[in-house]
């Protein structure tokens, strides 16, 4: 597989444990005058808004970081598997190191749960010897970068279902529907954002991906890639995992595109899980 330069940018937010994945794939575009944001921030108050949250790791007392995850199960929770990556220690992270905290509004939610189990995708690898350099991630597992969460309490949240739609082009191919990506950016860490009206592919730049115009920021790894209709009814399509073209913000990174993983890559394996 390859990708255009400059490569995606891991989108995961971290204080300090995560430098290298925030760089993975490649260095930073260079500097470039930043367009008007079309993010807008969202008080999570409406499903499917209600179901999407922040996942917090805790790798140690000075080292913490967020990503966005999705409620898609009583006891389950989609995200970026490259959240769970302690790149200190070179191995994932423990479940209890894991903590979901759904539709976050400041001092506010609508749900939290502890973290009892996660299920990998097959396959992925972000250990330092499988990456082709330091800081990097192989651009093969940019597929596999998701993670189911099993949570220890049930919450009383109507889920977000995901819905598998082979090489889409969207919203064209489904007139009357907007797509938006909604996540917890690192320059706004406790109240979501959103991009409403944006586009994505799915099955690209390759089978099992999905690439978007949307814009985001570190900490929106993880963000489900949402397909809205005109009836208020919503599915998640994918997720936003890294951003293209990323410009250095602090220590963040903007873009106003990216890459992911395609529900159908994870589609089976979640749907195995919720039944039992």
């Amino acid at each position: 597989m390859t990708l255009r330069e400059p490569m995606p940018q891991l989108g995961r937010h971290s204080r300090r444990s995560a430098y290298a994945l925030a760089l993975a794939l490649g260095c930073a575009a260079p500097a470039r005058a930043q367009a008007p944001d079309k993010r807008v921030p969202l008080e999570p108050t409406a499903w499917p808004f209600t179901a999407i949250g922040r996942v917090n790791v805790v790798q140690g007392p000075a080292h913490r970081s967020h990503c966005t995850g999705t409620l898609v199960g009583p006891r389950h929770v989609l995200t970026a598997a490259h959240c769970l990556f302690d790149v200190r220690l070179d191995d994932w992270v423990k479940p209890h190191q894991v903590h979901f905290v759904a539709g976050q509004a400041r001092d506010l939610n609508t749900g939290t749960a502890e973290v009892e189990a996660f299920r990998l995708a097959p396959g992925i690898d972000l250990r330092a010897a499988a990456r082709p350099a330091q800081g990097a991630i192989a651009p093969e597992m940019i597929g596999r970068d998701w993670v189911i969460l099993t949570l220890r309490q049930t919450l009383s949240l109507k889920p977000v279902p995901w819905r598998v739609l082979p090489n889409a082009d969207l919203p064209g191919s489904r007139p009357g529907a907007v797509v938006a990506l909604a996540g917890y950016a690192a320059d706004r860490p406790y109240l979501p954002v959103i991009h409403r009206g944006c586009s994505a592919r799915i099955d690209a730049p390759a089978a099992g991906m999905l690439s978007d115009l949307c814009e985001s920021m570190s900490g929106e790894s993880g963000a489900p890639v949402l397909v809205l209709d005109a009836d208020g009814g919503a599915a998640l399509v994918g997720i936003h995992t890294a951003v293209t073209r990323g410009t250095r913000v602090g220590s963040a990174y903007r873009s106003a595109s990216g890459v992911g993983v395609a529900a159908g890559s994870f589609a089976d394996v979640l749907a195995e899980m919720i039944r039992k």
